[in-house]
């Protein structure tokens, strides 16, 4: 068995039979020119990329389905995605083209030729962790997944001590680095110690012979998101931190770099190239080599404006997709408001308990947030229907009024399921959903417990996007 890191959350496996290619995001940026690699990745991709047997994609965000990248890639690829609750991801893979589309269901393990086998395992409404086994060794590519304590042991169980476990480690939403709040505590739900924290979580549960910082090796270079690149959490921040917290363990913490690879016959080749004391000097570099592509972005999104009845309509669709009452009344109690400056009523309001939404000339005084996004952006995101991968894009910036973040941070999670087409629920419910509902029921048990644990919003309580401090605590204290 052998296997290369491409690029942030791409992975490249070569078996004893197959080749198996992992989220493939290969060339260019996501985001409207937000995100781009780093550190950089080979361009043009290898030829033998493009040719994999099998692709698999952990989930729909376009850092891990980048329909760029898609479009170059074989059509003869096996393409395997998780089976969610509604067929959403395989019916975009089929409409690019793609004839061999397999959904997972969670937990099951198939096997792709003698000796190598595969399996996913999905959690929230869009995620998943892939494992590939090949004979005695065992990769582990969690990515963005927040797989949780029975989970993890279920992998354990079936496949054994992982060879390799690889997860994210840094952000991947506008929280909390993109917003301000009258109150700062407001701002204190997640912090980068999160991240680190998650992470090792993991790998105290799963205990691999070899843990990898994975899934989140990205800069920004639009000037909207370019100030944020001090705030991503490097890799040799986690192995670090991994080496204190477990100076014992059994485990070896190690960076790998793009381009860096294993093999179960001669091991690691390691490029060893130190991409982050002068990073900001390698960020200059390749703003500069991007620039056309930032100058052409700009000058598509220069002059767009957003209509208002596009908008009114699109979130109107939105409030009347869950059960009357439930946004207001319990799950967003506050308005979340957007600027929109060539309005001549520039604040746009979506009021949950009237379920309604209008403009006004000033924001109302009991709003949870203050959204401002580029109007192009808006515009493309309803049009595409993607509004909640805006929030991600780092291309925002909100302000939060005191207690406001809980009723903000519900409003981009609850965008999820609802863009996906899981509500509403006469829509999706059906053998379908019941069937995946039921192979995850540890998923819910998880649930229950963080029930039982009490307190915090309901975005700390249901989020599946993003892992709060009460979900990833280790049971020393820390």
């Amino acid at each position: 068995m052998k296997f290369r890191v491409i690029g942030h959350s791409c992975l490249y496996a070569e078996t004893s039979g197959p080749s198996i290619l992992v989220d493939p995001w290969l060339i260019g940026s996501c985001y409207w020119r937000s995100w781009w690699h780093y550190p950089p990745v080979a361009d043009p991709p290898a030829a033998e990329l493009l040719s994999a047997d099998y692709v698999y994609l952990t989930h729909h965000h376009f850092d891990h389905f980048h329909f760029p990248s898609m479009r170059k890639i074989h059509r003869d690829a096996h393409i395997l995605v998780p089976k969610f609750g509604v067929p959403t991801l395989a019916d975009e893979v089929r409409n690019l083209g793609f004839h061999e589309v397999m959904e997972l269901p969670h937990g099951q393990v198939v096997q792709l030729a003698p000796g190598v086998r595969v399996a996913s395992y999905q959690n929230g409404p869009d995620d998943s962790a892939f494992v590939i086994a090949d004979g005695e060794h065992v990769v582990i590519d969690i990515n963005d997944g927040k797989i949780r304590g029975r989970t993890l042991r279920k992998i354990r169980e079936e496949f054994g001590r992982a060879t390799f476990v690889l997860k994210s480690y840094s952000f991947a939403q506008a929280y909390p680095v993109c917003y301000t709040a009258d109150d700062p505590a407001d701002l204190e739900l997640i912090t980068r110690d999160t991240y680190i924290d998650d992470w090792m979580l993991t790998m105290d549960v799963l205990e691999p012979h070899y843990a990898v910082p994975f899934g989140s090796m990205v800069s920004f270079l639009h000037p909207q998101s370019r100030h944020l690149n001090p705030d991503l959490v490097i890799p040799s921040e986690v192995v670090d931190a991994y080496k204190r917290h477990r100076p014992d363990a059994s485990t070896e913490a190690l960076v790998m770099d793009p381009g860096d690879s294993w093999s179960s016959e001669t091991g690691f080749d390691l490029a060893g190239i130190d991409w982050y004391t002068d990073k900001q000097k390698h960020l200059d570099e390749l703003a500069t080599r991007m620039q056309p592509k930032l100058d052409a972005q700009a000058a598509a999104e220069e002059g767009v404006t957003l209509d208002y009845a596009t908008f009114a309509a699109y979130f109107d669709k939105f409030m009347h997709a869950f059960p009357p009452g439930l946004l207001g009344r319990f799950a967003l109690k506050r308005p979340v408001v957007f600027t929109v400056p060539s309005s001549l009523l520039p604040f746009w309001v979506l009021d949950f308990k009237r379920r309604a939404v209008y403009r006004l000339s000033e924001p109302p005084p009991d709003a949870a947030s203050i959204i401002s996004v580029d109007e192009a952006i808006l515009a493309d995101a309803i049009e595409k229907r993607l509004m909640h991968l805006v929030h991600g894009s780092m291309r925002i910036s909100v302000h939060v009024k005191a207690g406001g973040a809980g009723d903000d941070l519900t409003f981009w999670g609850l965008l999820v399921p609802w863009e996906l087409g899981y509500t509403p629920l006469h829509k999706s419910v059906g053998t379908r959903l019941a069937g995946v509902t039921w192979r995850r029921r540890d998923e819910w048990l998880e649930y229950l417990d963080s029930l039982r644990g009490g307190g915090g919003s309901l975005f700390e309580r249901l989020s599946d996007r993003f892992a709060t401090p009460s979900e990833v605590a280790h049971p020393n204290g820390k």
